[in-house]
């Protein structure tokens, strides 16, 4: 069978402007259905995925994702008439009577959330498919299944804590053969990652997606500052649950939709809101700290009773809060679990894939394989890539490289000069954005990078939240690791070795962690190599790290993109593809020191470059 999973709710965003155009424009988001995307599974085997925001260039879309099926389509030379079910990834159908309570959340339901809005979107997308072919799947569901189907493992754990799903925040299942066994469920009222959310805006940032940037702030604050009231607003339950009191003061309709009660709460006892690109004051980095302990002890209590419960050693994550790598890191290292499994994609782009995979297993046609680390699609094209030299030829310099060896060696010998390099290795990867084929890598000894590239990248903050890329070889060389926990395949925060705080000091955070990509050749030779010949230059297999795409936009996703990006911002070198392209408009290296007059002189260098 051909399956077609989609994610995204169409409409849902341009329904909360119409009724309420006077928002501030990060409080659009503030609902379901972001990340659209689309995944194609046939006779049982995940084979491509996309996500809408590499086409509309709209970051975190919600939009239906119609040029993602094009693109899975297209690329497999499938078309429409001949994909057996098309499943989306959310089912509110069990909430409808909810949803008649007034007036805007009945006229939300059917243009939005029910199956009728999604006929119409297929009618309109995708004419003359048969409604009949078209299937839902409750969203929770989807990722656990997602989770689970992609781990590799004949049973598990698999907990998905989420923002609000179709109705919960946090589903918890046994996971084996015969199929997902729900153990545990938390109400949307009680969500974490809302909350999370809601303090985020509080502070200046957006609903969703600057949760790097957080937990960068989270290392630079004292979360005792804060500590007493998180632990009195997010009360742990002894049935593995939680109640978070400020959540549950929404009790009128326009309150439900905006959280304004919970938000009256936070500046009552946080403080006011922060403005974006206000400045960040300590306060904002000690209650950013509390919140990330509070996610963390949330995160484990959980995990805690659904180990207890279910006698597993191993545990699947999907979810919003999946994403947190600083929360997984305390569960990697808590000794719960003997295996930790987060796919590349947690959120509700993995459960597109959740989704024709649930329906492929309800057909008995799933087959359960550890997803691949980079699932990458095919390379651009010959004539794709000249097109894109030519229309800037006056602004560039491209040379090709003669073997894969010179091309690892010349970006090693770059990177180890203290020069920044973009890498755009052919089409989007699903998932993680460095063992994808999007990123910037740079000299990780440079105790000012991070700060050099929020210049270059137009980062809010003025600091690119990056990682350290490290070859698996060389991970316990300068990471204090715990034993037994799996170093491929996740990002970790885990504590310097003190000779790392001086050689790495470009990707130390200020409490001596840092978050790492341990990179294993079998998963991605490519950039295993150029970090071994890294290594025999530098002494350290090691690589500062981050994704390619300027701030608050999705990475790029073409040649044209790459060398607009690398134009723009001033990036001196580019891998694309088998050519090293020099930015002949470039006029600076980056900071040897963490000197911010340097750096201010040289934002002035880039602004007028």
């Amino acid at each position: 069978m051909r399956i077609l999973g989609i994610g995204g709710l169409a409409g849902a965003k341009s329904f909360r402007r119409s009724h309420w155009p006077n928002l501030d424009e990060r409080e659009y988001p503030i609902w379901i259905g972001l990340d659209a995307a689309a995944a194609l599974v046939v006779d049982g085997e995940l084979v491509i995925t996309a996500k809408e925001e590499s086409f509309n260039r709209s970051r975190q879309s919600g939009d239906f994702p119609e040029r993602s099926i094009e693109y899975c389509l297209s690329t497999t030379k499938v078309a429409p008439e001949e994909i057996d079910l098309l499943v989306h990834c959310f089912d509110y159908s069990d909430y409808e009577e909810l949803y008649l309570r007034d007036r805007h959340s009945v006229e939300f339901y059917e243009k939005v959330l029910s199956k009728d809005a999604l006929l119409k979107e297929v009618r309109q997308r995708l004419p003359g498919f048969p409604a009949k072919r078209v299937r839902q799947v409750p969203n929770h569901l989807a990722h656990a299944a997602g989770a689970y189907l992609t781990s590799g493992w004949d049973q598990c754990a698999v907990a998905v804590i989420d923002s609000q799903g179709d109705g919960q925040s946090t589903t918890c299942y046994f996971a084996s053969t015969r199929g997902l066994t729900q153990i545990k469920e938390i109400a949307a009222y009680d969500s974490i990652a809302v909350f999370y959310s809601l303090i985020s805006v509080h502070l200046g940032f957006n609903w969703h997606g600057d949760e790097w940037q957080l937990m960068d702030l989270a290392a630079q604050g004292d979360a005792s500052r804060f500590r007493s009231f998180f632990e009195h607003a997010v009360q742990l339950r002894p049935d593995g649950t939680i109640l978070i009191a400020p959540m549950r003061l929404n009790r009128r309709s326009d309150e439900r939709e905006q959280y304004l009660a919970t938000r009256r709460y936070l500046y009552e006892y946080l403080g006011p809101k922060r403005v974006p690109n206000e400045e960040i004051q300590q306060r904002h980095k000690d209650v950013v700290a509390g919140l990330q302990e509070c996610m963390n002890r949330v995160v484990l209590h959980i995990c805690q009773h659904l180990a207890a419960t279910t006698g597993q050693r191993q545990i699947a994550l999907a979810g919003q809060v999946a994403s947190n790598c600083s929360a997984c890191s305390q569960l990697l290292q808590s000794g719960l679990f003997s295996g930790v499994y987060i796919p590349t994609a947690a959120g509700d782009d993995g459960a597109a894939i959740g989704a024709a995979l649930y329906a492929a297993w309800q057909d008995e046609e799933a087959i359960n394989r550890r997803m691949p680390i980079a699932r990458g699609q095919p390379n651009y094209s010959v004539r794709e890539l000249h097109k894109a030299y030519k229309e800037f030829a006056p602004q560039i310099e491209v040379r090709p490289f003669g073997t894969f060896e010179e091309k690892c060696q010349k970006t090693a010998a770059l990177i180890a000069e203290k020069h920044i390099v973009a890498r755009d290795e052919g089409r989007l990867a699903f998932g993680s954005t460095v063992f994808g084929n999007r990123s910037i890598l740079a000299d990780p000894s440079s105790p000012g990078m991070r700060e050099w590239l929020g210049i270059l990248l137009k980062e809010p903050t003025g600091c690119r939240s990056t990682a350290a890329a490290l070859t698996l070889e060389h991970a316990t060389l300068w990471f204090d690791m715990p034993s037994g926990v799996q170093l491929t395949g996740c990002i970790m925060t885990v504590s310097a070795k003190p000779e790392a705080l001086k050689e790495l000091a470009g990707v130390i955070q200020e409490d001596g962690t840092a978050r790492i990509q341990v990179i294993d050749w079998r998963d991605h030779p490519e950039l295993h190599r150029i970090l071994v010949e890294l290594g025999k230059l530098t002494g350290r297999e090691v690589a500062l790290v981050s994704s390619f795409n300027v701030a608050e936009r999705p990475l790029i996703d073409s040649p044209r993109q790459a060398l607009e990006v690398v134009l723009e911002t001033g990036i001196e070198y580019l891998i694309l593809d088998n050519c090293l392209i020099r930015n002949r408009r470039a006029r600076t290296q980056a900071p040897p020191l963490k000197d911010p007059n340097t750096l201010s002189r040289r934002a002035n260098v880039a602004t007028n470059a």
